[in-house]
């Protein structure tokens, strides 16, 4: 019996630090009739904290693919020439702690009976900004972090992380 409480715990611990969580804020004054057409910005030079990642082009196209699906789901097509909006994204990887506390009422603890273990895991984060291609002022900004530890070592974990994250926070995207 107390293994299977053992193994519960370890699975809470990684669904815990597995959780996909998701934002957006934007610019009230701004309504989506406004707009048609789009195209992805420049892509920054910025460091994403993890060499997998930077200038991966796999994960550039994974991007890209969901970010379209998204915004085709809005009504907005891809242009290159004189598009109404600027798609730009970022991503990053942080290394992180995550100290848990076992519940010992329920009789969830770790092998060694110790109230709290602690998780090493990969943050990752994704930030989606879209700007109005005309003025170059972000109207919303969507972000969504979760452990990214599986899908930093797995094409199908990655390609899962992606589509789930860009869908959450579109989910948000401009009325």
């Amino acid at each position: 019996m107390r293994s299977w409480g053992v193994g519960c715990l370890a699975l809470l611990a990684v669904a815990g630090c597995a959780s996909l969580e998701s934002g957006a804020d934007y610019d009230r004054g701004v309504s989506l009739a406004a707009f048609r057409t789009y195209a992805f910005d420049t892509p920054d030079a910025l460091p994403t904290g993890d060499p997998r990642l930077d200038n991966n082009p796999f994960f550039d196209a994974r991007m890209r693919a969901a970010v379209e699906l998204e915004m085709a789901a809005k009504g907005l097509r891809h242009s290159e020439s004189s598009p109404d909006l600027l798609v730009h994204y970022h991503a990053s990887v942080k290394q992180r702690l995550d100290v848990i506390r076992a519940d010992r009422e329920r009789g969830y603890t770790d092998i060694t009976g110790a109230e709290t273990s602690v998780v090493n895991y990969d943050e990752g984060t994704i930030l989606v900004d879209v700007a109005d291609a005309r003025t170059k002022r972000v109207i919303w900004r969507g972000w969504a972090k979760s452990d990214f530890g599986a899908a930093m070592n797995d094409a199908r974990a990655m390609d899962s992380f992606v589509q789930k994250a860009v869908h959450a926070m579109f989910e948000r995207f401009l009325k």
